[in-house]
């Protein structure tokens, strides 16, 4: 045997055992919807109006009752009168501590979001306010015996009072802000109001005063401080100068810097004059180079070198039929000798002097040169001691400029720059308020109605949201005027259905027979013989009821065919066969005997739903399904359908107009009226006839035996012979499914 598990909370069924066990039935929870639980979530104004309506003596007495009470209020309540003062607030300017810029200014204007709400809070200290007890003399005069102490506990308390009457209200895009002070008499109102701003403004000043005190005496210290740095720095340049015989001449040099030593200033010269004697070398090289151009072609030279041209072209002609060694030839070679000699003596006699000029050139330049390396090595370890000297220069210049600034500041900071423009300037002055500032009595009677009314509409509109549930089998009968067939108590925590059905006499057990014996009575032909159980939305209760009512029928020797049509989420699955069912039937896979399944409880028989068809509303409303009900009808006694909840899909619709009556299944505590008769309505439009409503998991309060129940956790064991083999022809009397 294998078994049926119910989900006491959902209806639909779990398995208890592995359900991969051969030919186990089971019934499968329930998925999440896909609809928002069917419910229209819009606002229905028709619906609010309806309700205020019908209860409008409730908002009517409540707006009263609201502006009795505020007028109540108004005439006792103590009169307040308020007024303020308005004061400009001025971000202070802070002087700039600079080399060369001292003395100047920087407003803090740009810091208006750190400086006002600091000013706010100063506004609402308790110096401030100890301050306008004391300036105004609210303690008055001690008592005769008071210890000081005594009056310094009594100063507090006037000075927390204060503070809490005080109002500080910035006025928007400004730098304005208003002080507003509450008290029940006007004259000491406008008076604190105006102490308030004076003591601001007083103690804006003696802070600023204060202030700049602290500032003479911490750059006076800075002063001191920079004074004796800039002596040692002093000490340890001249030190230094003196221990490695550097010697700077006095001054600085033209971009600023400190002069440069006296080897460096005579390297500087030296270099200076080795350039020009270098200029002047070559330009006597020059001069020298082109006079002996010249003197090619002076005249004295110019006959010579033709005459030496003359003989060189005769010597050139005789050569190609003389011998070296004839006389003509050392003839001409004599005289050619000859003429270069006296072509040399003239040139040379020419560019004597310029010679010795470009000589003389060159001998100044070598000796410049000499001495220019010499004092570079000079200048070089120089160099070397003088880097440490410029550290010790850079020092003594930085401590000096430090100084003449704090110096040229401490000079303008005197004792006026403490008193100038306080941080607060008083606008306008509080005055002595005309009238109350509370109570406002066409306020409160305004606010009084209007909150009554608010009272009123919300205790109606919440009385109808309680009342709108359907709870009891009188809310069935006056909510939703149908006849309410049973009620079927919550079962506790921890008990089974299984075992409350075994029992004859369980609460549970008496419900369901109570539901089966009214259905009997239902109509005049007695129980419908195929009756399809619905609810108007998930989750109530319907399969559970479906099943219950199929073994209740087959206890008493009827045979029972239950149908799971819920096509989209199935409540009973085979697991042997998960292709047998109701979608196959109809779309004509196999005979009707390959589709049942027949369980261990007497002629139960069940026709699972299927594989899920594209669209099960099109098969349900199809002549397939008329044709299989009429067949079925003539098979068994009763056919009991559980189908799909009716809101959001049109499956019960059309199985309630193919059966003779429709069972709703209402939780109690959990639909609305106006879901419930919305499902009714659909029903009822597609011919279906609702025999009545099960009540189901009724608290203790609505069943009449007072049992108090949780719900659904029941066991149905089930025939393992779950096959078409098993169903015979000879079982059903006739022709039989296998002719199907």
């Amino acid at each position: 045997m294998n078994e049926i598990s119910f989900d006491p909370d959902e209806g639909p069924h779990v398995l208890a055992e592995q359900r991969a066990r051969q030919g186990s039935l089971a019934v499968q929870a329930p998925l999440p919807l896909v609809e928002d639980d069917f419910e229209d979530d819009g606002l229905d104004l028709r619906a609010i109006m309806r309700v205020l309506l019908a209860r409008w003596y409730w908002i009517l007495a409540a707006g009263l009752l609201g502006l009795l009470a505020a007028l109540a209020y108004s005439l006792t309540v103590t009169p307040l009168y308020r007024t303020s003062v308005t004061l400009e607030l001025n971000p202070p300017t802070v002087p700039i501590i600079a080399a060369g810029e001292a003395g100047q200014t920087a407003s803090l204007m740009g810091n208006d979001y750190e400086f006002l709400p600091t000013q706010y809070g100063l506004m609402k200290s308790r110096d401030l306010a100890k301050r306008v007890v004391e300036d105004l003399n609210l303690a008055s005069t001690p008592a005769s015996g008071e210890r000081a102490g005594e009056l310094a506990k009594r100063i507090e308390g006037l000075a927390a009072q204060l503070s809490g009457g005080l109002e500080v209200g910035p006025v928007p895009d400004s730098r304005l802000v208003t002080l507003s002070y509450t008290a029940d008499n006007p004259q000491e109102a406008a008076r604190i109001a105006n102490g308030f701003a004076d003591a601001y403004v007083q103690s804006s000043i003696d802070r600023r005063y204060e202030s700049t005190a602290k500032t003479r005496d911490f750059l006076s210290e800075q002063l001191k401080t920079t004074r004796e740095k800039l002596n040692q720095s002093e000490q340890a340049l001249v030190g230094y100068a003196r221990a490695n015989n550097i010697i700077m001449p006095g001054g600085e040099s033209e971009d600023g810097t400190a002069a440069a030593s006296l080897t460096s200033t005579s390297l500087t010269t030296l270099n200076s004059a080795l350039a020009e004697a270098q200029q002047r070398r070559i330009a006597a090289e020059q001069r020298y180079r082109q006079a002996g151009a010249l003197t090619e072609n002076q005249s004295a030279t110019a006959s010579l070198r033709a005459e030496k041209a003359t003989l060189e072209a005769e010597y050139r002609e005789k050569s190609t039929y003389l011998g070296d060694e004839y006389p003509d030839m050392v003839r001409l070679r004599e005289k050619i000798r000859a003429l270069n000699d006296a072509i040399g003596r003239e040139s040379r006699t020419a560019s004597g002097g310029l010679a010795a000029e470009f000589r003389a050139a060159q001998a100044e330049e070598s000796a410049l040169r000499a001495r220019v390396q010499q004092l570079s090595g000079s200048v070089l370890a120089e160099q070397d001691l003088s880097s440490e000297y410029r550290v010790l220069q850079r020092e003594v210049d930085t401590q000096q400029s430090l100084y003449q600034a704090l110096l040229e500041q401490y000079n303008q900071i005197g004792v006026g720059d403490g008193v100038g423009a306080p941080a607060g300037v008083i606008v306008d002055r509080a005055q002595v308020p005309g009238g109350p500032y509370t109570p406002n009595v066409p306020r409160n009677l305004i606010l009084g109605l209007l909150l009554g009314l608010a009272l009123g509409v919300g205790a109606a509109m919440l009385y109808e949201f309680l009342t709108d549930l359907i709870k009891t089998a009188e809310d069935v009968r006056e909510k939703l005027l149908q006849p309410p067939l049973g009620t079927i108590p919550k079962l506790k925590r921890g008990e089974s259905l299984t075992d409350e059905l075994a029992d004859p006499k369980s609460p549970m057990s008496e419900a369901y027979g109570s539901l089966l014996t009214t259905l009997q009575f239902s109509t005049s032909q007695g129980m419908p013989a195929i009756l399809t159980v619905t609810s108007a939305t998930a989750s109530e209760g319907k399969s559970t009821t479906s099943l219950v009512l199929a073994k209740r029928l087959t206890a008493i020797g009827k045979r029972v065919l239950l149908i799971d049509a819920d096509m989209r989420r199935p409540s009973f699955i085979f697991d042997n066969d998960t292709n047998a069912g109701l979608s196959q039937l109809l779309t004509k896979h196999g005979a009707l005997k390959d589709n049942l399944i027949r369980t261990n409880s007497g002629e139960l028989y069940l026709l699972p739903s299927g594989p899920v068809p594209p669209n099960p509303s099109l098969l349900l409303n199809s002549k397939e399904m008329r044709t299989l009900i009429a067949r079925l009808r003539n098979l068994f006694d009763h056919i009991i359908i559980d189908s799909p909840p009716t809101l959001g899909f049109a499956d019960s619709i059309v199985l309630g107009s193919l059966s003779d009556g429709v069972l709703l299944a209402v939780e109690s505590g959990r639909s609305r009226r106006r879901v419930v008769l919305e499902a009714i309505a659909q029903l009822h439009a597609a011919g279906g006839r609702i025999v009545g409503v099960a009540l189901t998991k009724c608290p203790k309060s609505a069943v009449a035996y007072g049992y108090d129940y949780g719900y659904y956790d029941s066991k149905l064991e089930l025939n393992d012979e779950a096959r078409g083999h098993e169903l015979s022809p000879q079982l059903f009397g006739g022709p039989g499914p296998e002719q199907d």
